[in-house]
């Protein structure tokens, strides 16, 4: 259990964290593109591939400005360089089926295996390294082919074989595993996992999930090499020099100091512009914004409030591009242990926090409230569903009325509970407040921990109420995960611990068919009644920003290989091939 934990760690870095994200980073993803073909209205599959419906949703950001860009100048494009990334995290692993992988592991998983499907700028998925999708007539067992003409660096092809070994150590694992077991059901994964042909894998599920390509655009969707794979089974320090399909391959790794990558002679698409990048581990946000305005790094990536605001005032000297659409920071309510098992209590706790406080004085604009776990950036944002909040006098009586029915939670009418955060400034600032703001309604001791100690104890439940980032995914049915009371255990990534038939109903149901219609109105209820359940107190919609010095292109020029557009960065997730120097 300790190794599974010290991995989650990895992948829910800064998961803890708030506006800042000083010592830490993000949630695992990997980028996504979109299917060639729709689906009928009604869900069933015919012969072609089938992809998600159009889905369009905003672009502006906290200020208004989502891309802030220089027009690329192509005919100063400078032919090869090398190109400086800061990261916000290292990865413990670069081997995708043994390590959940968060906004820096993620973007260099994605340049060295590149991923079986893409997302789109609509949130349409589309073939990449497969050729098409086919599904049964109720999604419960779907047929992948793969391109033929996808090598691996290390020269041998990509197959069916290969497929199903690295999904089956992916499946086995105990933290991939974790995530993404409850999509494939409990069978065990020799029955989940067909071979047809050398380039057919079918896929057989417990019951309908019509959303399944979305989840191979992520960690999941990244295939290394089979040599590789068991070979790094017998020596796991071969985990960190992976050897995938994407545009790029490891040339040198010193684990916490550089990560240098450079251009795959085997890989199947373009090549990249870029001769080498090379990625520098940087925990704190303000060291990377000092580097990029300074000219020793190229691009960085960021949450850190402070830096966000530091780049929009650097004018011309920085190209940046934001992105609010993705994680949620929040506030936890363990509804799994007593106090916050009673929904009065967390309905309390909601109504007190001084949210219009929190905004005024620790977000200063660098992020979107969220009252759902949706941003209106996103096309599955429901207008007038909102949280209730700044109203301690309605939470007053759900107070007197718990401690009258269970007194001995209670000490002079008051809950006792803690509150519990990781390292840093802003969280310091954020207890204070609830501290205040709670005064009269709870009985408060301030739990502050290292990172990791913090991860470890949302994932076992050992808290009341803790501060958290929510991971987002490409597609929300993806994010149902941290829903599911199928995820509820010894280690839960039910963060909240909190099993909802009626929810559960609903996410069921939403997975029988594509039409984004019939979805929306499904997640629109999901959404309702995460809200009513009084889980979670929704802060910010974490918004990601993505700056590059002055003399790099092409961020914004990804597409798929049908020539459809995707986002410029994802959660801090972007593509390299595309990227340039200019002269």
């Amino acid at each position: 259990m300790a190794a599974v934990l010290l991995s989650l760690a990895l992948f829910a870095t800064a998961c803890g964290g708030g506006a800042s994200d000083d010592g830490g980073g993000s949630d695992e993803t990997g980028a996504a593109d979109t299917a060639d073909e729709s689906a009928e209205g009604d869900g069933a599959a015919d012969e072609s591939d089938v992809g998600a419906d159009d889905a369009g949703g905003a672009d502006e950001t906290a200020d208004g400005s989502d891309v802030v860009t220089a027009e690329d100048d192509t005919s100063g494009v400078q032919e090869g360089g090398t190109l400086r990334i800061a990261l916000q995290t290292e990865a413990g692993s670069l081997n995708p089926t043994n390590d959940a992988f968060n906004a820096g592991p993620a973007l260099l998983g994605l340049a060295i295996f590149d991923t079986l499907t893409v997302v789109d700028d609509d949130n349409n998925w589309h073939n990449n390294l497969s050729e098409s999708w086919t599904p049964n007539e109720d999604f419960s067992s779907w047929e992948v082919t793969l391109r033929d003409d996808i090598v691996f660096s290390d020269g041998i092809q990509m197959n069916a074989d290969a497929v199903i070994a690295g999904l089956t150590a992916s499946l086995q694992d105990p933290l991939v595993g974790l995530v993404f077991r409850p999509a494939f059901g409990t069978r065990p994964v020799a029955e989940v996992l067909e071979r047809v042909d050398d380039l057919t894998v079918r896929i057989n599920l417990e019951g309908p999930n019509a959303q399944l390509p979305f989840y191979f655009s992520t960690q999941i969707g990244m295939i290394g090499s089979p040599e590789w794979l068991a070979a790094a089974e017998d020596n796991p320090d071969l985990d960190q020099t992976p050897i995938g399909a994407g545009p790029y391959m490891i040339s040198e790794r010193i684990q916490d100091q550089r990560t240098v990558l450079v251009r795959n002679p085997n890989y199947w698409g373009e090549p990249g512009n870029i001769d080498t990048f090379e990625f520098l581990p940087t925990p704190l946000g303000s060291a990377r914004t000092d580097q990029l305005l300074a000219g020793d790094i190229d691009i960085t990536h960021d949450t850190d409030a402070g830096s966000i605001l530091a780049l929009r005032d650097a004018g011309d000297d920085v190209q940046r591009v934001e992105d609010n659409s993705g994680e949620e920071f929040s506030l936890l309510l363990n509804a799994g242990s007593a106090p916050f098992d009673d929904i009065r209590v967390r309905e309390a706790a909601t109504l007190a926090f001084p949210k219009q406080q929190y905004l005024d004085f620790q977000v200063q604009g660098a992020a979107l409230e969220a009252d759902t776990q949706y941003s209106t950036e996103t096309p599955w944002h429901v207008p007038g569903l909102e949280q209730a909040d700044d109203d301690p006098a309605a939470a007053a009586p759900l107070i007197a009325a718990y401690c009258a029915d269970v007194p001995d939670q209670c000490t002079d009418g008051r809950v006792n509970m803690t509150f519990q955060h990781d390292v840093s400034a802003e969280n310091d600032d954020l207890a204070i407040l609830v501290s205040d703001a709670w005064t009269e309604l709870f009985n408060i001791e301030v739990v502050v921990v290292p990172n990791d100690q913090h991860i470890f104890d949302v994932f076992l439940g050992v808290y009341d109420v803790a501060t958290w980032r929510i991971p987002a995914w490409p597609d929300p049915d993806i994010q149902s995960i941290f829903l599911s009371c199928d995820t509820i255990g010894a280690i839960s990534i039910n963060y909240a611990r909190n099993c909802n038939d009626e929810r559960e109903a609903l996410i069921s149901a939403q997975r029988e068919t594509t039409d984004f219609d019939e979805r929306y109105d499904l997640w629109s209820h999901i959404q309702e009644n995460v809200r009513d359940s009084f889980q979670y107190i929704l802060l910010t919609h974490t918004n990601w920003v993505v700056a590059t010095g002055p003399n790099v292109g092409g961020l914004c020029d990804a597409t798929t290989v049908d020539g459809v557009a995707l986002p410029c960065q994802d959660r801090g997730i972007y593509r390299l091939p595309n990227l340039f120097l200019t002269n």
